[in-house]
This record gives structure tokens, sequence and C-alpha cells, in this order.
């Protein structure tokens, strides 16, 4: 056995897991209660991913050691690498139990509350970890990244530059700040710390990503675009990359180039609601009104509440003169959000079109309470045209002038 867990310890120290795992399960079976060796059979398990296997081997030591916050800080980790967050969390608590003022756990508790979504709970986990260590800058970093999640985008700013101001030249953190300052609306000082984050990290996939989103809220199409290849050149897999690259192209005019990207991705995807509506957007710009509809009905199959997709089947159905049931699809809107400002211009769209003059200057009304613009693009909207003379309908904009 002895032999046996030395070559263990060594492979997996050369990073050799591999052969540490196997040797380390043949000492276990001439000593299965060795704590050193169930220590690096769980280590070299989760660096090859076998988790299942770690997550015995950690329980085993704990059966026989006892409990420790250094093996369910371990475990903890091993429950995130599988995705189970919660299972993590209430680990990473028993280990808390243990050891109160352990920085490192409470960033761990921290990281996997965050990743559950309990963000509120996350920052007041990193709080208690910077409170037992105030430079543990990995925890102030986390701590702005999930501030940037829930788009508290001043406050993970502030949190950042902190990291920053620690000396801590880093493209990740690069990276985050420049989040923050886009999602602030300063997106030339965006642009900037991307371009320096990829300058000093020019593999890294997410960066080119981010900047593709700066640039496309800027007007900068085809930069975007450029940025979104680079994406997708370090990583086809990167998700969001395609729809929005196609997206994009959408909003450029390019309509046929992205519906054919949109035609990938619905066979690769043929759960995901976004692809659909997106592609019923941009076959409906080219004029393909019953496939788009029935895109956007497949949208609203997997996406129900998905309002956007139901307003925009109504516009569908009245380019196909079917007016009766656009009005029933803005009605439906109306009803989930009777303050959708777009939904009461397209109904009051839906019932000039039908010959409905006081009903479409009541909603066209309620459209401009809601949304200011709604008169000024009436004015101008031919859909308005078989009602435009009416004594109603003149009325509404003699009184707004």
């Amino acid at each position: 056995m002895g032999k046996y867990i030395e070559i263990a310890a060594q492979a997996l120290e050369a990073g050799e897991y591999r052969k540490a795992l196997e040797y380390a399960e043949k000492a276990l079976a001439r000593t299965p209660y060795s704590l050193d060796v169930l220590n690096v059979a769980a280590m070299s398990a989760t660096s090859l991913g076998e988790y299942q296997k770690a997550v015995v081997f950690y329980e085993q030591v704990l059966l026989i050691q006892g409990e420790t916050s250094e093996v369910y800080n371990n475990l903890g980790l091993v429950y995130e690498y599988m995705g189970d967050h919660e299972g993590a969390i209430k680990i990473y608590r028993e280990a808390l139990s243990l050891a109160k003022d352990s920085s490192e756990i409470y960033m761990n508790l921290a990281n996997a509350l965050g990743e559950a979504g309990q963000v509120e709970a996350a920052l007041a986990a990193y709080d208690e970890a910077l409170r037992y260590e105030p430079d543990l800058m990995d925890a102030m970093y986390n701590k702005g990244v999930t501030l940037n999640r829930a788009e508290r985008y001043e406050e993970a700013a502030a949190v950042l530059d902190r990291v920053a101001e620690h000396g801590v030249d880093d493209p990740s953190v690069m990276e985050a700040r420049a989040y923050s300052l886009a999602g602030m609306g300063r997106m030339e000082q965006a642009l900037d710390l991307y371009g320096r984050a990829a300058a000093m990290s020019p593999n890294a996939p997410s960066i080119y990503y981010n900047m593709a989103m700066a640039l496309e809220s800027l007007g900068r199409g085809d930069e975007a675009l450029e940025a979104l290849d680079r994406t997708l050149g370090l990583d086809e897999e990167f998700p969001g990359a395609v729809i929005e690259k196609a997206n994009i192209l959408g909003d450029m005019g390019e309509d046929e180039k992205a519906a054919a990207i949109y035609d990938v991705e619905a066979q690769k995807n043929p759960d995901d609601p976004t692809v659909f509506f997106n592609r019923g957007i941009s076959l409906a710009r080219l004029g393909r009104n019953k496939d788009a509809l029935a895109d956007f009905d497949r949208a609203l199959e997997l996406a129900p509440d998905n309002l956007d997709a139901m307003n925009n089947r109504g516009n569908v159905l009245l380019e196909l003169g079917d007016y009766g049931a656009a009005l029933d699809c803005f009605d439906s809107v109306i009803k989930a959000d009777r303050k959708n400002a777009t939904a009461h211009y397209n109904r009051a769209c839906a019932l000039a079109l039908s010959g409905d003059a006081k009903g479409a200057a009541a909603a066209l009304k309620k459209a401009a309470q809601l949304d200011k613009d709604s008169l000024g693009a009436a004015s101008a909207d031919s859909d308005f045209d078989r009602v435009r003379e009416d004594p109603a309908f003149r009325g509404l904009f003699h009184g707004a002038a």
C-alpha cells in the first residue's frame, strides 16, 4: 500500500490525475480507511471531472475523520462543479458552522448563492468574507461581478475600482469594469477598457462579445460584427454570439443573411423561443408573413408569456388582413400589461384598418398617454388612412395641437 500511495501522491503533485486516481484506488483496495489515500483519490477525481466519485471519497473522509470545515469546503466545491448550487450552499453552511471566521468559505458560499440567483444573500456573504479579510481581492472582484449581473452598475463600478486601486492589473477586472461602464451608458470608456483587456488577453472570447454589445449600442454595426466574428473564432459555441450576429445583421437590413443564421440555429436548438422570435422578425421584414406567423406561434408555444412575440404576431396578422385575430393579440398583451404603449398603438392600427374611427381614436389616445411619440407616429402611418378624416380621429390631433 505504501508504494501505491507514494506513486499516487507524486502523480497528483505532477498533475497526472488519471495515474493518481488509479494508484489511489489500488491503495484503497488494500486499506479502505486511509485518510491520506481518500483525500488523494478525491482531489484526483475532482480534477478529472469525475465528481460523483469525488463526493463518495469526501463523504468517506467525513465518516472516518469526523466533520471538518476543510473537507466540507472541498465537498462544496465539487457540488458547484456539478452545477448543484443549492447542494453546495447547504454544505458551505455546514463548513461555516465549524469555521465561522473563514473568509474562503464565505467567498465560496457567496459564489454559490450568486449562481443560484440569490443576489442579496450572495452580497452579504461577500461582505462577511471581506470583514474577515478586507484585502481578499477575489471576493471583492466576485462581488463586483455579482452586482453587474444584478444590473447595479454604479455599485459594481465602485467595488471594481477598489480592486483596481489595489494594483490588480488583470484583464478580467478590466472587462468587469468595462461592463459596469457600459451598463451606465458610458460606452466609449467601456470600449477603451475592453480594448486594454483584449490587448492583455487576446484569446478571451467574452471580451470581444461584450465589446460587440457596446459597439452595437453605438450604432457601429460593422465593428460589432467583427468583434462577434472574433468571439466565434475563439469559441464557436460562445453563448448568445451567433444569435447576436444575426440580430445585428437584421438591424442593418441584412435580413436574408440573418434568417439563414436563424435557420441553422432553429435546427440546432428547436426548443429555444428566442431563435423563433428573432427569425419571425426577420421574416416579417422580408414580407414572408405566413412563415413569420408560424415562427411567432412556435415562440409563444415555447414561451407563452412573451408579450413581444404576441405583439409581433398581431402585426403579422394585420399584414395578412386578419384584423380581428390581430386585435385579439393586442388585447391579450394589454390584459397582461395595461401600460404597454406598443400594444395600445397596434390596437389602434387594427381598429383603424377595420374602419372603427372612434375605437381607433380611443386606443391611440391611450397609447399617447403612455408614449408621447405615438401621435407623431400615427400622423405618418398609412394604417390610419381609412379613418384619418373622421371627426373623432381628427379631434384627437386638434386636441394635441
